[in-house]
């Protein structure tokens, strides 16, 4: 492994006043056996975030419609801003030190039940909970 490069994760323009947080390069950091999983791990990630942005505009159009499902509305922000950076930190980047040899395999337990976790909140809300923040 070469020596760690400036941070680039995630990307932002130069000019922005926030700098990227983490280095990732998965064709430097991760052996090519554990590249496959890892890239979709990242893309069940990003799917995920996607999910809740479309959650977000699914609820606004409802509040727009009638302004009764404010609360849904506000918990679908809520959601948005709690779950997209915190799933980040908390199932996918534990995975990364992981799957390129630095840490023990022991950290899979915590992805595990991190991830057990949100799998189980998803399931809440997709069976259709009133005023739960999910369209």
């Amino acid at each position: 492994m070469t020596q760690r490069m400036t941070n680039n994760w995630p990307p932002l323009p130069k000019s922005f006043p926030i700098k990227p947080c983490f280095y990732q390069d998965f064709s430097e950091e991760i052996p090519l056996e554990y590249q496959r999983v890892c890239k979709m791990m990242y893309y069940l990630w990003m799917f995920h975030c996607v999910t809740l942005f479309l959650n977000l505009l699914a609820c606004l159009a409802q509040f727009i419609k009638a302004s009764s499902y404010g609360v849904n509305f506000g918990l679908s922000i809520l959601w948005l801003i709690l779950f997209a950076p915190c799933s980040f930190l908390c199932w996918y980047r534990p995975l990364w030190p992981v799957f390129s040899g630095l840490t023990a395999p022991s950290v899979f337990f915590f992805f595990f039940f991190v991830f057990f976790c949100q799998v189980a909140i998803f399931t809440i809300q997709a069976v259709g909970i009133p005023s739960w923040g999910n369209r």
